[in-house]
């Protein structure tokens, strides 16, 4: 659960047991929306998404969602539950073309600069173009790449860019034992595996690892 101390001062994306879920209703968890009205009364920590699967792949179209995106964006800007910006990113495996989906990407990435806040990014497939997307960005808050489940050569690599990486319930356990301390997340997505129960499962094996 959340440190208490949080209740003193602002809450930030590492007091949450949870930093991406799909499961609305948890204090401890964050809650991906996309800009709607509901996004607006809900009241518990919870991050604006622009999901690369939902891109519109019509320029016009697009066009029309990124200024929603972005006015929501400002819209919410001061809201104490609105702690990251995500999921976003690149995905191979949805039908919508690669440059639709980097135009979004790098409009979530500049809201996300404006807004001084952290990004959850969705990548799967494109990681070398979404790390130069992220590095033009010039982001100055946690970037963390959500439900990881590749390798550890990757993982070196996201790392080493600077990344974080946030691990769920399916996960490489050789991965589990590099991710410094300070760069790890635990998160549910859409599984139904209680967070707790996940991230005792992952810091055990760190601990076996150790001895």
């Amino acid at each position: 659960m959340p440190e208490i101390a949080y209740l003193c001062r602002p809450m930030q994306l590492r007091d949450l047991t949870d930093i991406h879920t799909h499961h609305p209703g948890r204090p401890d968890a964050l809650l991906s929306l996309p800009p709607s009205p509901a996004v607006f009364r809900y009241a518990a920590p919870f991050s604006l998404e622009l999901h690369p699967w939902h891109v519109a792949a019509d320029a016009v179209a697009l066009a029309h969602q990124l200024d929603e995106f972005r006015c929501a964006a400002d819209a919410l800007r001061g809201n104490p539950n609105l702690l990251a910006i995500g999921e976003c990113g690149l995905d191979n495996h949805c039908g919508v073309p690669l440059d639709r989906q980097t135009e979004a990407f790098r409009c979530a990435l500049a809201v996300a600069r404006r807004l001084d806040l952290p990004v959850v990014i969705h990548c799967v497939g494109y990681w070398a173009e979404m790390l130069r997307c992220v590095a033009d960005a010039n982001l100055k808050r946690d970037v963390i790449i959500h439900g990881f489940r590749k390798g550890p050569q990757l993982a070196r690599q996201l790392l080493d860019a600077g990344l974080s990486i946030a691990l769920g319930e399916k996960f490489n356990p050789d991965v589990a034992r590099i991710i410094p301390s300070d760069r790890l997340f635990f998160e549910t997505d859409e599984s139904e595996t209680d967070v707790l129960s996940i991230r005792e499962k992952i810091l055990n094996l760190r601990d076996s690892a150790q001895k």
